[in-house]
């Protein structure tokens, strides 16, 4: 049973004066680099519209369609991607007409707060706050919306609709159960914003952690789940990713450590992984890789030595390739060689990742493999806040930088278009939360046969690889981009 929670008192907290006065005033101190979306970023920008009636104030929302593949059945504000050329508030109104019929004539826009990073859509939000003051009858696109809410503040500050979802790696956030409704993710994360901006001590100084272990919910184990869709292009095998089985750091370390015994040293061993890590781009840009620029992201694992090999592999084939090196690596000789071969290789420091670097037509993520414990920190986690501000396709190879190889999210982290696991996946890519992050799933020959796996009591995969070296896992259903908790990460 839910413990009740006393309601804090506020004598006049939604009193519309008083609101906006304090809304505006605290917009007008936003930093212009904070409500400022990075340039090369894929880019979209949300209407918070807020409506004054007789009732008091209310926000409008949409409820997304269940058959989307971006964050079905949940609740949004208006909104989408901003088109070239276009600025925060023009996009906010237009996707706003497009959605719901709104006329942008009946606004007024205060101004536009904090942007922020969403994951695992690689979306940077922007909220445009605006006042309603003349509202009319709205009318849902029936492509992209069900319903059509008018949501009153008042609802938002009663205890007895508060949640809290539990975040990956420690913490929680708010939600609000809105009758048969859940209002989480980015969008109940600006409303906290809001909340706090307008009507400052409304949740009576508590964290939401505070709220129980009764007033928890994961809305992501129930989100619509869809098909995940082939990024690769050319026909490749297929199996069912339920029916291979998945490791452990410790036993990935010892089937390494029987390799090595046996003759089969890292140098080798990354020259497969490179390979498998080259192929995988060749087949997302198309097959050829003339004149096709790729960034390689290498740090100093035996993922980024993998990484270091594909890059040299790829300028062979023809490709414009660029090496970010993250930390020291683990075989510095392949930097000298990729050096001799004319490849353009960089160190990169945080400070350093901002001036002017944008990565090629494709980024290949080799920074941290199996060893890494999350959450990203140092110089992996500047080389991830970099690649959020561009919109490219990633490939990773084993699993995103800043997953955990075990456990799967673990906080921040990479988010791949398409991973290449080695051998056998791991076991922290089986959950479901992680699946928007890992993208289209592939596992890569590396050679190691199955006496290797019985070593480490490993069930000795059938031939995987008998029709090819490459192989797709599929699975029945998985989570769209709604399947993850980590959402509305702060910006910058």
């Amino acid at each position: 049973m839910t413990e009740p929670i006393t309601a804090p008192e506020l004598p006049g907290a939604l009193d519309p004066t008083a609101f906006w006065d304090r809304l505006s005033d605290a917009l007008e101190t936003v930093p212009e680099d904070a409500r400022t979306p990075p340039s090369e970023a894929r880019v979209g920008a949300v209407l918070v519209l807020i409506e004054e009636s007789e009732d008091g104030l209310s926000v409008v929302l949409t409820r997304r369609r269940r058959d989307l593949r971006s964050h079905p059945g949940q609740l949004s504000f208006p909104g989408g991607r901003r088109e070239r050329d276009e600025s925060l508030e023009d996009s906010a109104l237009r996707e706003a007409h497009e959605e719901v019929g709104l006329d942008p004539d009946s606004t007024e826009v205060v101004g536009i707060g904090r942007v922020f990073y969403l994951p695992p859509s690689r979306f940077w939000v922007a909220p445009v706050l605006a006042r309603w003051s003349r509202p009319h009858v709205l009318e849902e696109n029936p492509w992209e919306v069900d319903e059509i809410l008018r949501v009153p503040l008042a609802w938002l500050l009663d205890p007895d609709r508060w949640r809290q979802v539990p975040l990956s790696l420690e913490g929680s956030t708010w939600a609000w159960q809105l009758d048969d409704d859940l209002l989480w993710g980015a969008t109940a994360a600006v409303l906290a914003v809001l909340l706090d901006t307008a009507v400052p001590g409304w949740h009576g100084g508590r964290d939401p952690d505070e709220l129980g272990p009764q007033r928890a919910v994961r809305p992501w184990e129930t989100v619509p789940a869809m098909r995940r869709g082939p990024r690769l292009e050319g026909a490749l095998p297929e199996l069912e990713q339920a029916e291979v089985p998945h490791v452990t750091t410790e036993q990935v370390r010892a089937v390494r450590a029987w390799l090595a015994r046996h003759g089969l040293p890292l140098e080798a061993r990354a020259e497969q992984a490179g390979r498998a890590a080259a192929h995988a781009v060749r087949r997302l840009v198309g097959l050829s890789l003339s004149e096709v620029s790729v960034t390689v992201l290498a740090g100093p694992s035996s993922n980024g030595a993998g990484g270091l090999a594909a890059a040299r592999l790829l300028a062979t084939a023809g490709a414009d390739v660029d090496v970010l090196v993250v930390g020291d690596p683990r075989l510095p000789v392949q930097v000298s060689l990729l050096a001799a071969a004319g490849v353009r290789v960089r160190r990169i420091t945080p400070e350093g990742l901002r001036d002017g670097c944008s990565p090629g037509e494709v980024v290949l993520d080799a920074v941290l493999g199996v060893g890494a414990v999350p959450p990203l920190a140092d110089l992996p986690a500047a080389a991830n806040g970099w690649l959020r501000r561009h919109d490219v396709p990633v490939v990773a190879l084993e699993l995103p930088s800043g997953m955990a190889a075990d456990t799967g999210l673990r906080g921040p982290c990479v988010t791949a278009d398409v991973t290449v696991a080695l051998g056998l996946p791991l076991a922290g890519l089986q959950a479901p939360i992680t699946h928007a992050y890992v993208g289209d799933l592939y596992l890569a020959d590396l050679g190691i046969p199955p006496n290797a796996w019985r070593s480490v009591g490993v069930r000795a995969p059938r031939p995987t690889f008998a029709r090819g070296p490459l192989v797709r896992l599929t699975l029945g259903a998985t989570a769209t981009d709604a399947g993850t908790p980590d959402q509305a990460e702060a910006a910058h």
